[in-house]
């Protein structure tokens, strides 16, 4: 019956994923002057050269990190609907750090301290989301929802404001010192040494998961807590520590690309990142290892509509259309788990 259940819940996602990709051609044939050409856009030239290539896997990093998170709040039975504000507070924060602090320091020692903080901010926002929920049981969902966009509106002010560089136009801060610069490792694409971190990431959370004592008390809290309570394992710390994990990897993951990809803090740079990674984390079914390859379609999806814009002149506003139809197909096939999940608390 196990069996079963997890062959059912695969080929859900591989109808999802069919669905997402017969809707995209069927875009194509409706709105694209040259369909044969934007079929190729589309499907191939996101892999035809080196810097198409390595910008599309430059694009999975972010994902697979936030969506890490994702799945960590899922397996305790949460919701994090606030990704797009903790990247923003995470990229923040480490932003700031780099542009502040002395050369002297090194870059490799640079790298570490803008990480840690910008997964440390993330991670507290996550905790005041777990601690609402925990303590008030005020939903996780609303919470952190509605502390993204208090944190997003205060760093467009911030940025646009106090730390905008006065030499620029554009809504940005001062670019970070070349120095501190994560080093590319696909030239001339924008694919950088962060890519490690992330399949160690993956590495790291799959073991945790399945062969630790938290692992299987995080995992036994979100399936069943009446047996968790009844084995004497604390629910509401679990609760907090999922949605500071998850609040971390979505920190660390804007902290990486403003130090790697952007080298400046942007407003509005994270463009939907902390949507596409909740997609990420529902095609990968709370398996971590399945964490990559979903990541990979996410932005394949991005990857190609992008191709697709530039080159056919398809209006954006339907490339956003069919972006959005494609995340749709692919989320509805974990709601009726979600609506029982909620039912059962």
């Amino acid at each position: 019956m196990r069996n079963q259940r997890a062959f059912l819940a695969t080929l859900r996602v591989l109808l999802a994923a069919t669905f997402s990709i017969f809707l995209a051609a069927t875009v194509l044939l409706l709105f694209a002057a040259d369909f044969r050409s934007a079929l190729w856009q589309f499907f191939v030239e996101p892999f035809s050269s080196r810097y198409f290539f390595g910008n599309y896997i430059a694009d999975t990093v972010p994902l697979i990190i936030s969506g890490i998170g994702v799945s960590i709040a899922f397996r305790s039975r949460n919701f994090n609907l606030g990704g797009e504000g903790q990247i923003y507070v995470g990229a923040l924060a480490g932003g700031v750090l780099a542009l502040h602090i002395s050369e002297a320091f090194g870059s490799g020692t640079v790298w570490i301290l803008v990480a840690f903080i910008g997964a440390f901010t993330g991670a507290i926002i996550g905790t005041i989301s777990g601690l609402l929920k925990a303590y008030w049981r005020i939903s996780e969902m609303i919470s952190s929802y509605l502390l993204s966009a208090i944190i997003i509106n205060i760093s467009d002010f911030l940025i646009t404001g106090p730390l905008q560089d006065s030499t620029s136009n554009f809504q940005t801060t001062a670019q970070i010192p070349s120095a501190f610069l994560l080093p590319r490792i696909f030239s001339p694409s924008k694919l950088d040494i962060s890519i490690w971190l992330a399949l160690f990431l993956i590495l790291f959370f799959h073991i945790l998961s399945k062969k630790s004592k938290i692992g299987f008390e995080l995992r036994v809290c979100g399936e069943n807590e009446e047996f968790a309570r009844y084995c004497g394992i604390s629910i509401r710390a679990y609760k907090i520590t999922a949605m500071a994990i998850s609040g971390g990897m979505y920190g660390l993951s804007g902290a990486l690309l403003v130090i790697g990809q952007q080298g400046r803090v942007m407003r509005g740079f994270s463009s939907g990142l902390g949507w596409s990674a909740i997609s990420v984390a529902l095609l990968a079914q709370g398996s971590e290892t399945a964490i990559l390859p979903a990541a990979l379609f996410i932005a394949f999806l991005k990857a190609g509509s992008d191709h697709v814009m530039i080159g056919s002149g398809v209006p954006s506003e339907i490339i956003s259309i069919l972006q959005a139809a494609a995340m749709l197909f692919i989320t509805a096939q974990v709601m009726p788990k979600l609506r029982q999940r909620r039912k059962q608390q």
